[in-house]
């Protein structure tokens, strides 16, 4: 997401990050598999770093984003009420894929990696046009 901000000169407007529900070790890089499926396309995700989604979190983002129905709840349940607008399924952003959530590729092969990078480019670029549409 944030190279695709940076092409079409949205970065310094949107700030991105990313967070678990389900952290085991604050801290922890990427997964391999998963560093070495975006390298190709020039993406380095190296120096992100695992982190749980904090009460802040719900107040500094407009908007939350869940891969699957269990992270949803999750969040949910997490979520002050007064914030609950702000969640959202990422797939949501790309009906015509016609999947709803993103498989968790961490027990699959280098194939699931790679099938989630395609679902979330492509809901990716759904979200930015929905920013776009939504906040000009």
């Amino acid at each position: 997401m944030r190279r695709m901000l940076i092409e079409r000169d949205l970065s310094s407007y949107i700030r991105v990050d990313s967070a678990g529900t389900h952290v085991s070790r604050q801290g922890q890089r990427p997964d391999l598999r998963a560093q070495q499926t975006l390298r190709p396309a020039g993406i380095d995700i190296s120096g992100l770093r695992s982190r749980r989604i904090q009460p802040a979190d719900f107040v500094q983002f407009d908007y939350i984003l869940a891969m699957d129905t269990g992270n949803f709840q999750s969040v949910m349940k997490s979520c002050p009420g007064d914030h609950q607008h702000k969640l959202a399924m990422i797939m949501s952003f790309a009906p015509e894929l016609g999947v709803t959530e993103v498989p968790d590729p961490y027990y699959s092969n280098k194939a699931g990696f790679q099938q989630v990078y395609t679902f979330l480019g492509q809901s990716i670029t759904g979200l930015i046009g929905t920013l776009e549409r939504n906040h000009g």
